[in-house]
């Protein structure tokens, strides 16, 4: 007696005003950049810019980078009252310092323009020229500097959100000059700036599905366990995912259940098609990270019906499965098996010790799916013959439609001897 065990089954796979942000991509980050600017007016002035926050829907904002461009203009005027000659240096300069909220700075920059002017003993007219004064009308000098923050790590919370941040800027005129024991000096000084301020971040990227291959069709059978793999993963490691299903077939599982949140985060869709699932079935599922960043995956299951069959001798006997009758080549049939590519029985070896034991397998498959121009298709019988010392022979009889079938043996952790028959089908 020819006894029967199953193995484990697997699928197959077949088929000044405030400027706009700007983005660049480099390395895994991302850097969007914002600007505003306070125009040219006389120092002594109190001013503010106002830049949007880094939003979080984004990504994981990692540092940020400011910069403050100063520019002062007007005009420097010097005389010396000295009753000798002299040399004058004069440095045209204003202070702008960028603040936190708080007035915490931030970064300053000093545009600065120097001049070196001799001078004779005082001409006797305070005039800002001759020989004893000057005027340098016209200046314009220009400076800027840039921080990167963190440090403080307050920083990055402080930058992030809804809305606008206002930042104050102080402009506070800074120009000098020495060298004569009697001078004097005039200053006219107008400043202006720009703000820019840089975020860096890891990018938000949608999660993934890295199984099963979306878009993909599945085979299956009718009566053969399916198993697959359902997993997604988010980039971002802070990120977490969380899985649904849409409709499953009846009769269908999923190990664990969900939804379940992760990343990555798996389950395994597993279920065993009837006659009446005969066709294809799409399963889809959804990840959705916590930044509301979505991804989509379906794929289809083509359930059509595969069977060997376990007979003796040569013949034609027929059986009806379900609603179709089922032709074979063989005298007899004694049992059915329903099979995939990787699905299929094994049978134990008999250990005889005299005589000989003969059956035959075929393999015969309704798929009009796959094949809708030829859905009937079928091997050769394949006439096995069990020797004693458990050799096995096989040898190919009558005609084939598509299917390759052959014979292998294997020995189990047991020591136990088996035989299965596995197939191939053209263009699959």
């Amino acid at each position: 007696m020819i006894r029967t065990m199953s193995i484990p089954r697997s699928t197959l796979a077949a088929f000044g005003a405030l400027a706009l942000g700007t983005v660049a991509f480099a390395q895994g980050s991302a850097t969007t950049c914002f600007s505003d600017s306070i125009p040219l007016q006389s120092t002594n002035w109190n001013g503010t810019v106002s830049i949007p926050k880094f939003n979080p829907a984004l990504g994981t904002l990692q540092s940020i980078q400011f910069t403050l461009s100063g520019n002062v203009q007007g005009t420097a005027k010097a005389e010396s009252l000295d009753n000798g000659p002299t040399m004058v240096t004069t440095q045209f300069s204003a202070n702008l310092t960028l603040t936190r909220p708080d007035n915490s700075v931030i970064v300053v920059t000093i545009p600065i323009a120097n001049f070196n002017d001799s001078f004779t003993a005082f001409d006797g007219v305070i005039d800002f020229a001759g020989t004893s004064g000057i005027t340098h009308p016209g200046i314009n000098a220009s400076d800027s500097d840039t921080v990167t923050s963190p440090p403080p790590p307050s920083d990055l919370v402080l930058f992030t959100g809804a809305g606008n941040i206002t930042l104050p800027v102080v402009a506070l005129g800074a120009s000098i000059a020495t060298g004569s024991g009697n001078l004097i000096t005039q200053f006219t000084t107008q400043a202006q700036c720009t703000v820019n301020v840089c975020y860096t971040y890891e990018p938000n990227t949608p999660p993934v599905f890295t199984a099963p291959t979306c878009g993909a069709t599945y085979m299956a059978s009718a009566g053969v366990p399916f198993s697959i793999e359902i997993c997604a993963a988010d980039s971002n490691t802070n990120s977490t995912v969380t899985l649904s299903s849409g409709a499953l077939p009846p009769g269908a599982t999923l190990t664990p259940t969900l939804p379940a949140n992760g990343n990555p985060v798996c389950t395994t869709f597993t279920w065993t098609p009837t006659l009446a699932d005969v066709g294809t079935t799409q399963i889809c599922f959804t990840a959705v990270d916590n930044n509301n960043r979505t991804a989509a995956c379906c794929f289809n299951i083509q359930t059509a019906e595969c069977y060997q069959f376990l007979g003796r001798g040569a013949g034609s006997a027929g059986i009806t499965i379900g609603n179709l009758f089922w032709q074979s080549q063989m005298g007899s049939i004694r049992n059915t098996f329903p099979v995939t590519m990787t699905d299929r029985p094994s049978l134990r070896v008999p250990m005889l010790t005299t005589g000989q034991l003969n059956f035959s397998m075929q393999t015969l498959m309704h798929n009009p799916q796959t094949f809708p121009t030829n859905a009937d298709q079928w091997s050769k019988r394949l006439r096995l013959t069990v020797l004693p010392g458990g050799l096995v022979q096989g040898e190919l009889f009558g005609s084939l439609n598509g299917i390759h079938q052959s014979l292998a043996t294997y020995t189990d952790a047991n020591g136990d001897l088996y035989m299965t028959f596995p197939f191939t089908i053209d263009g699959m």
